[in-house]
């Protein structure tokens, strides 16, 4: 018996980097409660698929799109700030960290193409962290 449809929230900061989610679905709606951060809403995946760990970024508007993002970036959505004074874009990107140098930690890299942080996945891939 299949589950019913789910609307989840998740939280990203405006803090300039990527940062890594476990979206089960796609992005519905992104808006601004406070401040420091930019929520976004998905709906989940069907019962028993994985979620998928990606990587998103908020940008100001105004603000240069981070080189890292280069061409693999894809516009999720916009919020506006309760004030109305500044928009925030989340930005996906799609890179396939295949240029991972190692940090201190050496269980930690960070992509040479689109800086994102990442993890080893236990099976020899890449994720962000």
């Amino acid at each position: 018996m299949a589950l019913p449809a789910v609307i989840h929230r998740t939280t990203l900061p405006l803090d300039d980097r990527p940062h890594g989610i476990d979206l089960t679905g796609e992005i519905l709606h992104t808006a601004v409660r406070r401040p420091d951060a930019v929520d976004v809403w998905y709906q989940a995946r069907p019962d028993g698929m994985e979620p998928m760990r990606r990587s998103f970024q908020v940008v100001g508007t105004g603000q240069p799109i981070p080189a890292h993002l280069g061409f693999f970036v894809t516009h999720k959505g916009s919020a506006v700030s309760p004030d109305g004074e500044l928009v925030w874009h989340v930005l996906e990107s799609h890179c396939s960290h295949q240029n991972v140098v190692y940090t201190a930690q050496q269980t930690v890299g960070q992509c040479e193409d689109c800086g994102v942080h990442l993890t080893g996945d236990g099976e020899g891939d890449w994720i962000p962290v």
